[in-house]
């Protein structure tokens, strides 16, 4: 009997070390900054042919020679083609850590949008999506562009959900309120940006923020990344996504819970347009109906045909900017 207790408890603690090990990964996997494997390597897949082609930026090509391929390219694809038009600005989170954005100055106008990335992300490759130092500055618009915590260049070990990166964007709308006493500010957002942007919206915002445009939002992180791993390895929710949340409290200090767009939605203040691409398997379509029937606020809604995540502007902009322009004229 002894034995048998001595036996069973190696074997206990053995799994319990083991399934320790595997939440700590999983973090590591998910919310580490520089860690989400499975999104470099879907950015190496889609730039990897024209970055990595010996030749084609010679000089960040020298400056990144020592790197390995998909640090490599992630470096590269930030600083690529990106012109010399933004400022840099930098402020200090309410945590004490430093946060970076970009800002497109356009003169005499008052008119702001905060242009908030997704997940992986940052302010530069948010300029080249969304052609901002072009298109958004051209309809008048001062255009600041944040990096989220641990994110391009912003302080921060742990990628939030948006749940932490509230917190960037209220503060960045009080330097705006600074520098600009008269802004009027539209928030946006994509993917994880959308997320954030939404859970903004059931913070106190100034009434300088006018409105809020969300591309491509999930309604929670915990469902979001039920969705993943069921679509990546035909894995329940349950009891993976507890498990995972445990970890994610014990290591970067918040509940997956907590990073809830839909519930920061119910509180909003401000009108809201949701925009969805009709093909999106990564935050799946479905997600944006209940986000918009939560808002109690006016809003509107867009469905993009043909459009994959976070590609709607770019699959048919024909659609998807007058509704968006004619969106933010209203109320900007």
């Amino acid at each position: 009997m002894k034995t048998f207790l001595i036996v069973f408890g190696i074997v206990i603690a053995a799994v319990l070390l083991i399934l320790f090990i595997f939440g700590w990964l999983l973090v590591d996997f998910t919310l580490v900054r520089k860690s989400p494997i499975f999104m470099d390597a879907f950015k190496i897949k889609k730039i990897k042919k024209t970055i990595a082609v010996p030749g084609t930026y010679p000089e960040l090509e020298k400056k990144y020679d020592d790197y390995p391929l998909d640090e490599r390219v992630r470096l590269m694809k930030c600083e690529m083609e990106l012109d010399d038009d933004h400022k840099v600005l930098w402020t200090q989170g309410t945590d004490g850590k430093k946060l970076r954005a970009y800002l497109y100055d356009t003169p005499d106008t008052h008119k702001w949008i905060i242009l908030v990335h997704g997940y992986g992300n940052n302010a530069a490759m948010m300029v080249r999506m969304f052609n901002a130092d072009q298109n958004l500055v051209a309809k008048g618009y001062k255009v600041l562009l944040p990096d989220l915590i641990a994110h391009g260049q912003s302080d921060g070990k742990f990628v939030s959900m948006g749940y932490n990166d509230r917190l960037t964007v209220l503060k960045w709308i009080d330097e705006i309120i600074k520098m600009d006493k008269d802004a009027s500010i539209a928030l946006f957002g994509v993917s994880m940006g959308a997320a954030t942007v939404m859970i903004t919206a059931g913070e106190k915002l100034p009434p300088n923020v006018k409105c809020i445009v969300e591309d491509c939002g999930y309604t929670s992180a915990d469902e979001q990344f039920a969705d993943v791993i069921y679509s990546a390895a035909k894995l329940p929710k349950n009891p993976l996504i507890p498990f995972l949340n445990f970890f994610c409290k014990l290591r970067a200090g918040y509940s997956l819970y907590d990073a809830s767009p839909i519930e920061g939605v119910k509180k909003a203040t401000v009108p809201m347009f949701f925009v969805h691409g009709e093909e999106d398997t990564f935050v799946p379509t479905r997600m944006m109906e209940p986000l918009y029937e939560a808002c109690p606020t006016e809003k509107e809604k867009l469905l993009i045909p043909d459009a994959i995540h976070a590609k709607a502007n770019k699959t048919h902009p024909e659609i998807y900017w007058p509704r968006v322009w004619s969106f933010l004229e209203k109320y900007v």
